[in-house]
């Protein structure tokens, strides 16, 4: 059974993803606390100081990829599930994912109703 999850981190360079997963996550849970950042090192400094129950984080980003996202949330120490999205399936990035015990799961975008669902424990 998942742990109950309210607050989600989206990091993702594409700001229409970021509006497909608002609209089809607050329809299946409207009571969902949802932060959004196309720049992921303000999601590092966001984190810093603020808490989630999830972050679904993209692998591929112009100015941090995914993997040096996660070095950096190491080496500061922040500890938070992690699920890696992608609208590739490299086995490349399947094989780095093994590597961090954060990570969860590994989703192909855009997200379907049913992964959400999956995610939500709904």
């Amino acid at each position: 059974m998942n742990k109950f999850i309210k607050r989600i981190l989206f990091v993702d360079d594409d700001k229409i993803q970021h509006m497909i997963n608002k609209k089809n996550m607050l329809r299946l849970r409207p009571d969902l606390e949802l932060f959004f950042f196309e720049n992921p090192y303000l999601a590092l400094d966001w984190l810093a100081t603020n808490e989630a129950d999830l972050l679904m984080l993209d692998v591929n980003m112009p100015e941090m990829n995914g993997w040096e996202f996660l070095d950096e949330l190491n080496k500061l120490k922040i500890l938070i599930d992690v699920k890696m999205l992608t609208s590739s399936l490299d086995p490349d990035d399947i094989e780095n994912s093994m590597g961090y015990t954060q990570i969860s799961g590994f989703l192909i975008k855009p997200l379907h109703n049913e992964v959400i669902s999956d995610i939500l424990g709904l």
